[in-house]
């Protein structure tokens, strides 16, 4: 796939990712206005908007950081794109699977249920798995040395911020039913055994039956 094409298919993600994040905003009403972020989540935010979407616009419709592009071969645009619709994909699943539980910052509503299904059924975090899967397609879309890696580097604060506030929190609230879907669920990849166990019952029968036999 050429370089124009990667960052068209990019371009029109960003379109999608925001529309997705601003209707869910809108449509379930979470984003209060007073005091929902901190200052450092605020900072961590501001980076993720800047290594998501302020600089990949200006690599695409300028040529400002030009000089550092770097140059892949063709045919890791394949994969890249896979990655990156999968990465969109679950950040949209993450959100309708959440539905009305949904919330942009540490929240938790006064009827707020566990989810463990969709998509939460086997990782307890998917939408931070979507930002790593868009961050790693981003490396191979935007061919820049600058612009490439900036939303890997702008979400991994953020991530190391929340994620184990979010985990203490749902402790707090679900106890025992939290920490046994801590034990069946990886944090943000599935565990090793399910993993295999999804490979294993792909594979044709008689590779089965030998698999088995060892």
């Amino acid at each position: 796939m050429g370089r124009e094409f990667l960052e068209i298919i990019f371009l029109c993600g960003v379109v999608l990712q925001a529309h997705l994040r601003t209707y869910y905003v809108q449509y379930y009403n979470s984003a209060r206005k007073e005091n929902f972020f901190t200052k450092k989540e605020k900072i961590f935010l501001g980076l993720v908007f800047i290594g998501f979407y302020l600089l990949p616009i200006f690599y695409i419709f300028t040529t400002w950081f030009a000089a550092i592009d770097y140059t892949l071969p063709n045919w890791t645009g394949i994969p890249a794109t896979a990655l990156f619709v999968f990465g969109i994909w679950l950040f949209f699943r993450s959100h309708a699977d959440l539905g009305k539980y949904w919330s942009p910052g540490l929240e938790l509503k006064e009827d707020h249920q566990l989810v463990k299904t969709g998509v939460f059924t086997h990782i307890r975090h998917p939408m931070y798995a979507s930002f790593i899967a868009i961050a790693i397609a981003q490396l191979f879309m935007l061919q820049n040395w600058l612009v490439g890696p900036s939303f890997l580097l702008s979400a991994l604060p953020l991530y190391l911020n929340r994620v184990n506030r979010e985990e203490k929190q749902l402790i707090s609230r679900f106890g025992a039913e939290y920490r046994d879907y801590m034990k069946e669920t990886g944090r943000i990849f599935p565990r090793e055994e399910i993993v295999k166990e999804f490979i294993y019952s792909r594979l044709p029968e008689k590779i089965r039956e030998k698999v088995k036999g060892q």
